[in-house]
């Protein structure tokens, strides 16, 4: 019953993952009207599911933010699932306010809050926290850089052959369409592995692993919960609207600029098993090919908003599941 109680949290979780962050791998596409909302819908959903057989280094690294060994299985149950509904929740407001935020950042202070009611400090492997805090703040930053150097490449390749930015609208449509894929499969693989992460947490304190090791059926779970909340959220175009329409005017080279900064970033932070928010990274880049053009071609309020968001999503999320965790105690005698 544990054991179910943590995979329905667990799946549940990353169903709303995938509602809520999937649409930022597709919005800048189906704004800029490169790919049809539905079409870009269903092959992010499809590259969500292929990205996770990348590598699960990410659920490595995630897992190790506890010392799982310290505790029994009831005690790792009620921490995993409180981390995922203080997470959850904030999912979940952020996505009714339409703030694009990091479900990643969020998973990480739920389960540091979790941590702390469960354990004590002595619980939290700090080492890890502080590689995982370094990723999650410094991505964005890399994100913009990269996205603006990008943008200005392009517009540097269009002034020598003397097209301007409307003129070369079409090709970069169809290269959207390539740099949007790119995105949906990177944030597969560094997304969907953090739950994985979770779920194999709990089994090693249940099961008195010695080491983790990530089973083969929660990486078929966890990828398909994914890519089944990536294609649900062709419901929603709040976060769409928001990326699309609220920090900068977007032409397909802009899409292709933020979508392929944004990607390149995932992809090495994958690869090199550092967790980091897919959100933050395309909206960081969105903005930075915006400064590229000008920094009053830069819907600030709209970056402000999202920023006061991201600072207060790590706080939240902890405090909210500290307080799951109390109350499942509480309520399990």
């Amino acid at each position: 019953m544990l054991l179910v109680l943590v995979v329905v949290a667990a799946v549940a979780f990353d169903l709303m993952n995938g509602f809520h962050d999937g649409c930022n791998a597709v919005s800048t596409v189906i704004y800029t009207k490169a790919m049809r909302p539905r079409t870009a819908i269903l092959m992010s959903a499809a590259f969500n599911f292929i990205g996770p057989f990348l590598g699960i280094k990410v659920a490595e690294t995630i897992g190790g933010v506890i010392h799982f060994g310290d505790a029994d299985g009831n005690t790792m149950a009620r921490l995993v699932v409180a981390a995922l509904i203080g997470a959850f929740l904030w999912d979940l407001l952020t996505w009714l306010w339409g703030l694009p935020v990091s479900s990643s950042h969020a998973l990480v202070g739920g389960l540091l809050g979790a941590g702390m009611a469960a354990m004590g400090s002595a619980g939290i492997n700090w080492h890890k926290v502080l590689l995982v805090l370094a990723s999650l703040l410094l991505s964005p930053l890399l994100g913009m850089s990269v996205g603006a150097l990008l943008m200005l490449i392009s517009r540097r390749i269009l002034r020598a052959i003397r097209l301007d930015i409307e003129q070369a609208d079409g090709f970069y449509r169809k290269m959207q369409i390539f740099s949007s894929a790119f995105v949906s499969f990177t944030h597969g693989s560094n997304d969907a592995t953090k739950v994985m992460g979770i779920i194999t947490l709990f089994l090693a304190a249940y099961y008195n692993w010695t080491e983790l090791s990530v089973p083969v059926w929660v990486i078929i779970l966890c990828a398909g919960a994914m890519a089944v909340g990536t294609y649900l959220s062709v419901a929603s175009f709040r976060l769409i609207r928001t990326l699309g329409e609220g920090i900068t005017k977007l032409h397909p080279v802009h899409g292709f600029s933020a979508e392929t900064g944004a990607a390149s970033i995932i992809f090495l932070a994958s690869r090199l098993g550092l967790p980091v928010s897919t959100t933050h990274v395309v909206t960081s880049s969105v903005t930075g090919t915006g400064i590229a053009t000008g920094l009053r071609n830069v819907g600030w309020r709209t970056f402000r908003d999202i920023l006061l968001a991201w600072i207060v999503t790590f706080p939240f999320c902890a405090a909210a599941a500290a307080g799951t965790y109390y109350l499942l105690t509480a309520i399990s005698g």
